[in-house]
């Protein structure tokens, strides 16, 4: 299933998110299809194809100093091509 997550974080976090995305990893079940940083700041937006479990995975370790907003989404157009989705 696919999920799309916008996190947010508090501009005086800026150094804590950075320091640890630096050793951070993405857990196995969760593949990442897009993944892009808002160049105003303070908020990241990625895609995700994983299931339940390897959603609560990918953000636990962030829960402290991210704010999640989370969809399950489905891809449509081009974009479903390039995926392969029948």
């Amino acid at each position: 299933m696919y999920f799309m997550n916008i996190c947010t974080w508090d501009p005086k976090e800026e150094k804590k998110v950075r320091d640890r995305r630096k050793t951070w990893k993405w857990p196995s079940k969760v593949k990442v299809i897009f993944e892009f940083l808002d160049l105003q700041g303070c908020r990241v937006i990625n895609i995700l194809d994983t299931d339940e479990k390897g959603l609560i995975a990918s953000r636990s370790h962030w829960v402290d100093i991210l704010k999640f907003e989370t969809f399950p989404v489905y891809p449509i157009g081009d974009t479903k091509k390039k995926l392969s989705i029948k």
